[in-house]
């Protein structure tokens, strides 16, 4: 239970109505009741304000209701995602060591965690305060897992790999896999062996069944704040800059550098060693096939400025009639 005050202390907010509305829930606003808090930032919604059975409503700044305590923000959706997590967050519960997990030789456990059963913890592996793995993960040796951090079950930590703090690893997730080499000899392909790691920042979270591959040699890194979603692969040696987002099937080849603060949206790709600047847009189903400046928009499967490719598409449904004209007038 919190008061719209609470809330708006949380949220950089202005209240308008009672300070002490108490709010005991948030829910999206066709759903939400008596004490609860919705949000309203489109037009759909904010014509309806005054429908709405809530009891306080998130709005954008200026917004005006007769009859609904409203909660005026800068940014509506943050301050719902915010608020979101202050009614949906459980404390840490140490549940200690299960007698059915798997503990190597020589580790350095904090004494608050929860390490669920049939968890593998390879040898010489630190894992620290309010830590929790979920059953069936395997952790392999001389791995480093800072506070905070969840693997859920069935995630992969190949050996060595560095885990920072507040991490969220989903299920499935393999981190530090062999990075994808092979020379051919003529004969058949001889695989380059793998000997680098993963190191992965704070507050970094990664989707269900993605891949982080170690690097050849040095480490793959994941910097603070980098969301991966579902299904995405990094490659061996890459670099993804703090707070980039990469949406769901998604694959970066090796040795890519992605600045700071970009987004990669579903099923675009790159080519290999090359360079995003931060700040940067690669939009669905477009390749990187080069270096692209900060603060670029990408689209298309050539990898082109978005504004230069949305030119090229309207030239291309001008083709036909440009072919009927130029073949009229040859014959």
């Amino acid at each position: 239970m919190y008061t719209l005050k609470q809330l708006a202390e949380q949220t950089d907010g202005k209240i308008v109505g009672d300070p002490a509305t108490a709010i005991s829930g948030i829910r999206p606003f066709d759903e939400a009741g008596p004490g609860e808090i919705t949000v309203a930032f489109t037009k759909k919604y904010l014509d309806q304000l005054d429908s709405t059975s809530a009891t306080a409503v998130i709005v954008p700044q200026k917004v005006e209701s007769e009859s609904k305590a409203l909660l005026t923000v800068e940014n509506p959706k943050l301050a719902f995602a915010k608020i979101l997590q202050l009614f949906t967050s459980e404390p840490f519960t140490a549940l200690g060591v299960s007698h059915l997990a798997h503990i190597g030789a020589h580790c350095e456990i904090a004494d608050r965690v929860a390490i669920h059963p049939f968890a593998t913890i390879g040898e010489n592996v630190f894992i620290g305060d309010q830590v929790s793995i979920g059953a069936g993960t395997v952790v392999g040796p001389e791995c480093q897992i800072g506070k905070g951090t969840t693997l859920h079950p069935n995630v992969t930590l190949y050996p060595k790999s560095i885990i920072g703090e507040r991490v969220i690893l989903h299920s499935g997730t393999v981190i530090g896999a062999d990075g994808f080499g092979y020379v051919f000899d003529g004969t058949e392909q001889v695989k380059m062996p793998q000997t680098g790691r993963v190191e992965i920042g704070d507050d970094v979270e990664i989707g269900a069944n993605s891949c982080v591959d170690r690097a050849t040699f040095g480490s793959t890194v994941i910097e603070r704040g980098v969301k991966l979603d579902n299904h995405v692969h990094i490659a061996h040696n890459c670099r993804i800059g703090e707070n980039t987002i990469i949406v769901g099937c998604v694959g970066v080849s090796g040795s890519v550098t992605i600045g700071r603060n970009c987004l990669l949206a579903g099923q675009c790709g790159t080519v290999d060693h090359v360079s995003i600047g931060e700040g940067s847009t690669v939009l669905a189903r477009a390749v990187v096939t080069k270096d692209v400046p900060p603060n670029s928009t990408i689209s298309g499967r050539h990898g082109r400025s978005h504004r230069q490719e949305l030119k090229h598409e309207a030239l291309l449904r001008k083709l036909p009639e440009i072919y009927r004209e130029w073949k009229a007038k040859k014959g």
